[in-house]
């Protein structure tokens, strides 16, 4: 007895909670294997109760304080791991702290996975207990046992753990195994390793292996997870799942379970989650018939218990077979010889129910690896990884070839020198006291590019090397934004966190293609890589740093290095120049540097020189003397020695030998002076040779980027015969001047060469203005030639010059004289003859409509400096109408990307007919196109009152009365809040409302999450934090009382929020809480005294956070502006204005924020003026501008102001000058930038409007130009300033079309009706009339006849008027024949209509449809006529005047006009929809909610009357979904009894393009709006294979 006591009590926390186990059971088998050697580890942080969850996590299930149980407590009530009951009480405490919540890794094998086995335990059950015998871990069988398997060791394995807790105490969570799943699929997203390493779900193949209730929860994570974008990818991966007895079916013990649990006296609560599993449950017979569609593509096994359980006092089955089974024809089903406990666990190792469970395990492993399912997928997703990198930096030249280049011209034995050199062995150790940086420089020609690759290769062998060359020949290789974007993407593809992050900035900003080099670095390495702990040092190498557009800049930045958390090695490599030494100098103090000058290289010079002339046909004693004569003559020089080698190797006798060395000149310069004689005497009796010489050199000194030998080739024609052999041509004409590299690019031999070239005075020289001014005019005329008159192929290899001429002719035009008037002359002639549009349409197959930015820049440049020059000339040589011409065509480049870019993109033969029509009358391409369109153009646009191009692309009205007082914006969607505290959401596309969101209280503070997924909303008294894609709310925090938040903001990866609120208290709330609440941060930190003379309560009324929240700006009304650092907390400086500026020592701010990409703050004085502000280095600039609101955009480089006069002002930050202001009316309540910078967004009074000036769109050119554009720029700070007066018309809210005559009414929100006339083809409209309250037309109909016109306003005023219009269309008169004023229903005036001579009158007001006579008065009192029909669309019958019709999506009801009786009801057959499963067309009339989700959208009819047009709309969570059909009208007659109808349904094809129908043409065309919001028709009946969409 004594020994059975003592058992019970030491093995009392390793027996698990309902297994029926025996009291005097043996004691367990020694352990079947030894420990594992592999790595396992836990994903997973500490909380607070000892326990460990999953990290990030956005709902976290708190678990209540473990029940301490009394003896009296039922022993039924303790959990067990499924549905099981147990016959004793035990505390669990202790388990549950040892089972960590979340996704934890039980084994990491040592080489890279073949799939990833996850382990998802069931009811009660915990994440490695569940599958240990007796509780006890030495038997967790997927921790122990299989790694040690052939076959399955090579797996990674998981195991993920949820509170299902059936027997906590308390109030129970509302949880189900939705939620379990939703907390499963966030966990295989975004779990960590210990070492906070990316898991990579979804990179390979996954098995679930789960266990009861967790086969649910695993079902409903992948069915969750393929309709969510944020997780199909991952879980596509999914290949197979084993169940262990898993509840199908449901089981009848659950609901014995909480009938149990609902009767307890210890505050046990019944839960949803075990409901759910009760036979015929809703959940379980929805997940079932989700689950059976995608179950074939899974491989499936499922093991079934055939023992009973002990159920408290009973004995009895908790899954039958039937319940634990599918019957799916690929499902392989197994029994087990186990209860529902011990199915999950094993007694050892050679168990038979293991070994089952491990043979197929092993068998299902195999199956899926083999498949390719694993490497292909890994292949395709590190190619789409790619591709994001790509798009996010922009597609950089391969940076491997330039490395390749160098290395192949290093010689063995040479540069092994700087591996012993101390001062590098210094820098590269690893040693925390070890310099950072290392700038090695030389003399030019001296091999430092060559050392570099040396390094380079020495360093990818021994670690982790990034590495850049910056090549003097190509202008994109001359960027440091290129640079910056190279190493970044090099650094993501050998860290999978980096890349990862750069992923999470991919999805919510623009690309970086054309950002600022400060911008990329502080967005990309300051903001992310510098907080990244990387396991081992990273080194960069960057080659020529002197060859760079701004080297100074590039050594400037690298500061930032000193604060990075990750660690850095730097190795700079240049020639030595005064500005860098001063800047390296500056360097120092911040970095830890070291100067490494390479001095002598006499060494490698030799081993270079020996190498060649042990070829040398000659005594051993002249070799020697050779090799001695060029090393001392080369004075450490490389490519001196280089190319004298080639005259010395070229020498046939010995007396050519000594007479060469003898002539050889020791410097570089005379060497190229010799090069250039031989070369002028060559082809002194040559004259064509020495014409193809010196074209050569032009295009290799003055090219955008290297040209191929194909692409040269072509360039040279037709002025030079075909080459038999062009580079042999080149080494004969250029001599060495010009190489061939390995890639086939021709380049010049060196920076110095070039210089050479183009300085001196020789026939040779080539001058930069005339060699560009050569190769302009070489661009235009293959353009000319290639484009208009044959419209090649442009991908073809055969094209590469045409491809440079496209991309190209602007970089030369920029770089011309403006003394000369022939290239201004040229260009005016290509924008004004037919091959223009065809140059856009190039650039459109080559996806590089970025170049029409740039253009526009270099020719609005290219306008202003042509203007100054004419000042000094003489007016009657002014080339005006050019200069204007191209004036006009730059404007148009601008508005043509930005209004019709994506268009250009999906189809560039738009250009020619669909696009010119949309653009205003003054425009080039409009007058253009009305030059080149036929006499009947295919399409014609109406309605048009520009002349010019205007920089507002939408107006959107919020409704009458409404005060708008807030908008922000994310990647896809904007957000405008209003005073009543509703949120509308825009698409940022098409500015359709896609949701409103009320928060029920004001708001006073908005943001959205960096991932653009998540809304913030703070009110008076709660937050909330939206879900942006469903509405839904995800989190609601209790505002403290009487705190109001001056802004809010999203931290720490979005997983929590801080405010800044009038309590002068910041506040942070941490989101992966599931009841998340305010906590103070640092309470005494904004309540020192700031005042400085004299006692005030400092009360904020301002505050903005940084971008990091690691600072706030608090501004307040009685004292300075101040800085407070919250990491660590403490006021860094109050903000004192120059003397300069103003007497006072201070000023109140009116605004503040901060550079979104740097340290510094812009705000506003009281009275308007603006400044900018340096706190750490406490220097401040100060600018008149008169605003009262405030925004910077996102990557920092301008920032807007509005004032009280409604004008926007834009600055260029950099330089802190106006570039642009636009004048508007009414007060300015709010702006912001889009994402992309693009756009402005404006708030004024109902209304948000939203602009894309030109100055916005002219900063878009990429940087590949910036070296060409920085002068101009910087010398025209306050040329460049662009005025714009904006009309803001109103917005159209009705549209009355009129089939048989030839006026369209139109209503706008102010209340005026026009009438426009179709038939003259012209862009005018005459005002018909106007209320007298300034709200919307909501609606508007004509009679059939034509003369009278209904309308409807926001109000509820319906009138009818008798229409007059005389042929001069100036005595227009509508007289009121009837009026009637409804009072308006919540759901509003949903349709009228009138008879066809006005003599009835249809009103849908809200579901009560009403019919007035137009002869009885206005009292507003309806004839009795009046039906209730929700969710119907109303139309006239086009066959029978006396006839309306009344459609839903099942029926079409006849209804008489005279007294609203009805005739007939014809069925319709259910609409068909993509989403809908393969079942039949039957109407589900026991299913409402569904029925309902579908209504009608439209109905259009045909000129004649003959058919109808009817969209089907359904609403999905993803947006609505359209059915299309055509119905005869012949088929609407009235009859007795049911009749069905037979639409002709759309084609699938055609219906998935179809974005808003339009109406049927003549002939059975149907038109409509496409998804890119493109007119299109297609004629009804052909074949949507092969007759395309119009």
């Amino acid at each position: 007895m004594f020994n059975i006591k003592k058992r019970l009590g030491k093995d009392k926390s390793k027996t698990r909670d309902g297994d029926v186990e025996n009291p005097l059971q043996a004691s367990p088998p020694p352990h079947p294997f030894p420990p594992p050697s592999s790595t396992s580890g836990s994903a997973t942080t500490t909380i607070p109760d000892g326990r460990r969850v999953s990290e990030p996590s956005t709902h976290v299930i708190s678990r209540p304080t473990p029940l301490e149980r009394l003896p009296s407590e039922p022993a039924y009530l303790a959990p067990s791991s499924t549905f099981g009951l147990t016959q004793r009480p035990r505390s669990r405490s202790a388990d549950r702290r040892d089972d960590p919540l979340g996704l934890n890794i039980l084994h990491e094998p040592k080489t890279p996975p073949l799939c990833d086995l996850i382990f998802v335990h069931g009811l009660g059950g915990t994440s490695r207990a569940t599958w240990a015998k007796g509780r006890d871990l030495d038997y967790c069988w997927p921790q122990k046992w299989l790694p040690l398997e052939p076959g399955i060791g090579g797996t990674r394995i998981l195991s993920f753990g949820y509170n299902a807790n059936f027997a906590a105490a308390g109030p129970a969570p509302i949880t189900g195994i939705a939620d379990f799943a939703r907390d499963l699929l966030y966990a295989m997203k975004y779990a960590k390793s210990e070492d906070l390493e990316e898991l990579e779900l979804g990179q390979r193949p996954i098995i679930f292996i789960v266990h009861s209730m967790g086969g649910l929860v695993a079902k409903q994570a992948y069915i969750l997870g393929k309709d969510d974008p944020s997780y199909s990818d991952m879980v596509s991966s999914v290949s197979g799942i084993m169940f262990l007895a898993t509840p199908h079916r449901g089981s009848n013990l659950a609901e014995v379970l909480n009938r149990i649990l609902t009767a307890s006296i210890f505050n046990h609560s019944p839960k949803l989650y075990v409901a759910e599993l009760k036979n015929g449950s809703q959940t379980i017979e929805a997940l079932n018939d989700q689950f059976r569609h995608i179950a074939p593509r899974l491989k499936i096994l499922s093991f079934y218990e055939t023992l009973p359980t002990s159920v408290g006092p009973k004995r009895m089955m908790v899954v039958e077979r039937a319940s634990a089974t599918m019957g799916y024809p690929n499902e392989i089903s197994k029994s087990l010889n186990a209860d529902h406990h011990t199915v999950c666990k094993f007694d050892n190792y050679e168990s038979a129910d293991y070994i089952s469970v491990r043979n197929a395990l092993k068998t299902l492993i195999t199956d899926v690896c083999s498949t390719g399912v694993g490497p292909s997928k890994t292949l395709a997703q590190a190619q789409e990884r790619a591709e994001q990198l790509e798009y996010l930096l922009g597609a950089c030249e391969n940076h491997q070839d330039d490395f390749e280049f160098f290395r192949k011209r290093w010689t063995v034995g040479t540069c092994d020198w700087i591996l012993s050199h101390i001062t590098f062995t210094e820098w590269a150790t690893d040693k925390e006291e070890s310099p950072t940086m290392l700038w090695l420089h030389a003399l030019p020609g001296s091999g430092k590019s060559i050392l570099s690759s040396f390094i380079i290769h020495h360093l990818l062998e021994q670690s982790s090397c990034v590495y850049y060359f910056f090549r003097f020949g190509d202008q994109s290789k001359r960027s440091l934004s290129n640079c910056l974007k190279s190493t970044a993407y090099q650094i993501a593809e050998k860290n999978p966190n980096f890349r990862y992050a750069l992923m999470d900035i991919s999805s919510t900003s623009k690309t970086l293609e054309k950002a600022d080099p400060k911008t990329i670095w502080e967005k990309i390495f300051v903001g992310v890589l510098f907080k990244l702990r990387l396991p081992t040092t990273m080194y960069w190498i960057i080659d020529a740093v002197d060859e760079s557009d701004h080297p100074q800049l590039l050594v400037e930045m690298m500061q930032g290095v000193a604060n990075s958390t990750a660690p850095i090695k730097i190795l700079l490599v240049s020639r030595q120049n005064d500005d860098l030494i001063s800047t390296f100098d500056r360097l120092s103090v911040v970095v830890p540097s070291v100067f490494l000058p390479l001095e002598d290289t006499k060494r490698d010079i030799r081993t270079c020189v020996e190498k060649e002339v042990q070829y040398m046909r000659a005594r051993q004693d002249f070799k020697s003397m050779v090799i001695e004569r060029l090393v001392a003559a080369a004075n450490g020089c490389f490519l001196w020695a280089s190319l004298a080698l080639v005259e010395v190797m070229r020498c046939n006798t010995q007396e050519d030998l000594d007479q060469t060395l003898e002539a050889i000149p020791s410097g570089m310069e005379q060497l190229y002076q010799r090069m250039e004689r031989k070369i002028i005497s060559k082809t002194k009796d040559r004259p064509q040779d020495r014409k193809l010489g010196h074209t050569i050199l032009t295009w290799a000194t003055c090219s955008r980027k290297p040209l191929t030998l194909g692409e040269l080739a072509q360039a040279l024609q037709p002025d030079f015969s075909v080459m038999l052999d062009l580079q042999f041509a080149i080494s004969r004409v250029c001599s060495q001047f010009v190489v061939v590299d390995a890639s086939n690019r021709l380049v010049m031999v060196h920076q110095t060469a070039r210089d050479h070239i183009m300085t001196t005075d020789s026939v040779l020289a080539v001058s930069a203005d005339t060699g560009h001014a050569k190769l302009f005019t070489k661009c235009l005329a293959v353009l000319e030639e290639q484009l208009h008159r044959r419209g090649p192929d442009l991908q073809s290899d055969d094209q590469g010059f045409v491809r440079y001429a496209v991309t190209s002719w602007a970089y030369h035009f920029n770089l011309t004289s403006v003394d000369s008037d022939e290239p201004l002359l040229q260009l005016a002639s290509f924008l004004d003859g037919n091959t223009i549009l065809a140059w856009i349409v190039a650039l459109a197959q080559l996806n590089q409509l970025k170049v029409l930015v740039y253009s526009s820049k270099i020719m609005t440049l290219y306008v202003r400096r042509k203007r100054n020059r004419y000042g000094s000339t003489n007016p009657l040589l002014h080339r005006l109408h050019e200069l204007d011409l191209v004036e006009s065509w730059a404007t148009d480049f601008l508005k043509i990307l930005g209004k019709f870019g994506p268009i250009l993109l999906a189809d560039p033969l738009t250009i020619y007919q669909q696009i010119p029509p949309f653009c205003p009358r003054s425009s080039m391409i409009y007058q253009l196109f009305e030059r080149l369109s036929p006499s009947s153009p295919p399409l014609q646009v109406g309605g048009l009152t520009q002349d010019v191009w205007d920089d507002s692309l939408a107006k959107i009205s919020l409704g009458p009365k409404t005060q708008t007082v807030a908008v922000v914006c994310s990647a896809t969607q904007f957000a405008v809040v209003t005073g009543a505290g509703v949120i509308n959401l825009y698409d940022s596309t098409t500015f359709d409302l896609q949701r409103s969101l009320s928060h029920k209280e004001r708001v006073c503070a908005i943001s959205f999450s960096s991932c653009s997924n998540l809304l913030a909303t703070y009110g008076f008294r709660t937050t909330k934090v939206w879900s942006v894609k469903t509405g839904n709310i995800m989190h609601q925090i209790r505002n403290p009382l009487g705190s109001r938040a001056f802004t809010i903001n999203f931290a720490a990866g979005n997983t929590e929020l801080i405010i800044g609120s009038n309590d002068r208290l910041i506040r942070l709330a941490e989101l992966v809480k599931t009841n998340p609440d305010w906590s103070t941060l640092h309470p005494g930190l904004l309540k020192e005294d700031t005042t400085i003379d004299r006692p005030v309560h400092n009360v904020p009324w301002r505050m903005a956070f940084n971008s990091g929240a690691s600072c706030v700006a608090v501004a307040y009304r009685g004292s300075p502006l101040c800085l407070w650092s919250l990491k660590p907390p403490k006021l860094i400086r109050r903000f004192m204005r120059n003397q300069d500026y103003a007497g006072n020592a201070w000023t109140v701010v009116d605004q503040v924020i901060w550079h979104p990409q740097s340290e510094e703050v812009v705000g506003l004085y009281m009275g308007g003026h603006v400044f900018r502000w340096n706190p750490w280095q406490d220097t401040q600039q100060e600018l008149q501008a008169y605003g009262s609101i405030l925004a910077s955009s996102p990557e920092g480089k301008f920032f807007a102001i509005g004032d009280s006069n409604g004008t926007i002002k834009l600055y260029n930050f950099q330089h802190f000058v106006l570039i642009y202001q636009l004048s508007c009316e009414n007060i300015i309540n709010d702006i912001c930038f889009s994402p992309d910078s693009k756009r402005l967004y404006d708030l004024r009074g109902q209304f948000c409007n939203i602009w894309e000036p030109n100055a916005l769109m002219r900063a878009e050119e990429s940087v590949e130009h910036e070296s060409d554009m920085v002068s101009e720029v910087a010398s025209n700070r306050t040329a460049a300033i662009s005025e714009v007066v904006a009309e803001v018309r109103d917005q159209i809210t009705a549209i009355g079309v009129q089939f048989a005559g030839q006026h369209q009414a139109l209503g706008n929100e102010s209340g005026t009706v026009s009438l426009m006339n179709t038939a003259e083809g012209g862009h005018s409209t005459l005002q018909l009339c106007k209320s007298d309250v300034q709200l919307s037309i909501t609606h508007l109909d004509w009679s059939c006849d034509g003369n009278y016109l209904a309308s409807a306003e926001l109000t509820g005023k319906v009138v009818v008027k008798r229409v007059q219009l005389d042929s001069s269309r100036r005595g227009s008169t509508a007289t009121p024949i009837f009026e009637v004023k409804l009072q308006v229903s919540l759901e509003g005036i949903k349709q009228i209509l009138l008879d066809q001579e006005a003599d009835r009158l249809l009103v849908k007001n809200g579901p009560t449809v009403t019919v007035w006579s137009s002869n009885q008065n206005d009292s507003g009192e309806n004839d009795g006529t009046s039906v209730e029909l929700p969710d119907t669309r109303w139309i006239k019958h086009p066959r029978d005047p006396e006839l309306l019709l009344a459609f839903d999506p099942y029926h079409i009801r006849i209804y008489r006009w005279n007294d609203l009786s009805e005739v007939s009801i014809l069925d319709m057959p259910k609409p068909l929809f993509r989403s809908d499963p393969p079942t039949s067309r039957k109407i589900d009339e026991t299913n409402k909610d569904t029925n309902q989700a579908v209504k009608i959208g439209s109905i259009h009819t045909n000129v004649s009357g003959s058919h109808l047009l009817i969209d089907s709309v359904k609403a999905t969570a993803a947006g609505q979904e359209h059915s299309t059909s055509i119905l005869p009208t012949s088929t609407l007659k009235p009859t007795k009894g049911g009749v069905s109808l037979s639409p002709t349904l759309i084609p699938a094809t055609i219906q998935q393009q179809i974005e808003i129908p339009l109406g049927l043409l003549p002939k059975q065309r149907i038109i409509f709006l496409d998804k890119d919001y493109w007119m299109c028709s297609w004629r009804v009946g052909a074949n949507p294979t092969t007759e395309k969409v119009h």
